[in-house]
């Protein structure tokens, strides 16, 4: 299993609203990391880290097949699927 870190990850442009912020385990995420595609990570937890909200999900690394852990922030992520409809 390969960690990814907030380092590893393009963080969204700023002038790119987040389409869904209140992120929740289970959740789906995109984040792009410096080098590949971008990379479909389910969240299975989240904890405020240094005054900042971090997550961490697990992903299959689309390149090299291997499983992987990334832990990011709000702002590394590109996009959200929730996991159950929002009311």
């Amino acid at each position: 299993m390969k960690i990814m870190y907030p380092t590893d990850l393009v963080a969204r442009p700023e002038h790119q609203n987040l389409n869904h912020n209140d992120i929740r385990l289970g959740d789906t995420v995109y984040v792009q990391p410096k080098d590949g595609p971008k990379i479909a990570a389910k969240v299975i937890y989240n904890a405020y880290l240094f005054g900042s909200k971090t997550f961490t999900a697990d992903a299959e690394d689309p390149v090299h097949g291997r499983r992987l852990r990334m832990r990011f922030r709000l702002q590394d992520i590109h996009h959200v699927v929730p996991n159950t409809p929002l009311n």
